[in-house]
């Protein structure tokens, strides 16, 4: 075998590892968390505040969730929470410092704060697939995995999409220079139906892909881009609208 050959099959498998390492579910699994709602529920998803960055006042999020005057609203904070709390395990502190910035507490329709963490990057982590807190009122289901919700027969995964691609730059330009493979391998790897919807974050763009029925929410930072305050809303009925939220510096 001469030098060319094997200096090939060098550079094909660190190319392959490298592979193997940026897309998780090939090699590990994931929790998955399945919740039934009733009574024509609200969510309301957002992702990638990461707060430890981001000294914006974001409390706008609650007082948009104020403003809506529904009985039954779902906010799902769909990972990358936090910036700088990967390798720590997830606290009371953790868990009130998201009430607190997002000013969460005494809000009337707010049945539940659902987290779902991202898992190889900046949110902390849990020694279980799931765990639940109340504070100030407020009760926060944590998942680190995958949420499914089922509305009336229809499903929604959440998800923040770091399990497919660990690099949300890198799912950001598979997107763009591959035609969507990203969303498309997301729906593949959470193994979606046809009808199902999947909400992701991760590469910091929003857009609602009606056809792929998929939907990012986007960031609240700026990084890579601009932060776009956007947020995905889904209702009762089973539709997913890409909505933005105002807030200040």
């Amino acid at each position: 075998m001469n030098q060319v050959t094997i200096t090939a099959l060098l550079m094909l498998g660190l190319i392959t590892a490298l592979l193997i390492y940026e897309m998780p579910f090939t090699y590990g699994n994931v929790h998955v968390t399945t919740m039934e709602l009733g009574n024509d529920p609200l969510i309301i998803a957002v992702s990638d505040l990461h707060l430890e960055s981001n000294r914006r006042n974001l409390g706008c999020i609650g007082n948009y969730l104020r403003s809506l005057g529904k009985d039954c609203i779902y906010l799902v904070i769909n990972g990358d929470l936090f910036d700088r709390a990967h390798g720590q395990a997830l606290s009371q502190y953790h868990i009130h410092e998201l009430i607190h910035r997002l000013n969460l507490t005494g809000i009337n329709g707010l049945r539940e704060v659902i987290y779902v963490m991202a898992m190889y990057d900046h949110d902390p982590g849990i020694n279980h697939g799931e765990v639940r807190y109340i504070i100030d009122g407020v009760g926060v289901r944590v998942i680190r995995g995958v949420m499914k919700i089922i509305i009336g027969g229809k499903t929604f995964w959440f998800l923040h999409g770091d399990y497919v691609v660990r690099n949300g730059l890198i799912a950001s330009l598979m997107n763009k220079l591959l035609n969507g493979s990203y969303d498309r391998l997301v729906r593949f790897v959470v193994r979606a139906g046809r009808d199902d919807w999947v909400v992701i974050g991760h590469t910091h763009v929003p857009n609602i892909n009606n056809g792929l029925r998929i939907a990012n929410t986007g960031s609240w930072i700026d990084r890579f881009i601009n932060a776009t305050d956007t947020a995905v809303m889904i209702n009762g009925s089973g539709g997913a609208e890409l909505i933005n939220i105002k807030c200040g510096s």
